[in-house]
């Protein structure tokens, strides 16, 4: 059973950001509300699995299986992750005390 939707969320954005969310949500064909909720969940499920992509990377590099494996992986996680994804990546690796490479 789902939990009930009972907490409400406002924010302020612009006319053209509301109007860009509002189109998107059409071509989804979700209400704005569901759109923005799974829109959210989403990001936070990237970092989530960026998380653990690291963590792949990490145990393929101390066992020295692959280094084309790691390369590949990394290509992809760049290539399916959006600037602000890897911004906020970026930015969680230098709250632990990484310095990013790019």
């Amino acid at each position: 059973m789902s939990e009930p939707l009972s907490e409400l969320l406002r924010l302020r954005i612009t006319a053209s950001q509301y109007q860009n969310i509002n189109e998107a949500a059409a071509l989804a064909g979700l209400s704005i509300s569901e759109y923005a909720r799974r829109t959210l969940t989403a990001n936070n499920d990237m970092l989530n699995e960026l998380r653990a992509l690291r963590i792949c990377v990490s145990d393929l590099t101390r066992t020295m299986q692959s280094e084309v494996a790691i390369i590949e992986i990394l290509h992809l996680m760049r290539a399916s992750a959006s600037p602000s994804n890897i911004n906020a990546a970026h930015s969680k690796m230098l709250e632990e005390g990484i310095k990013p490479l790019g």
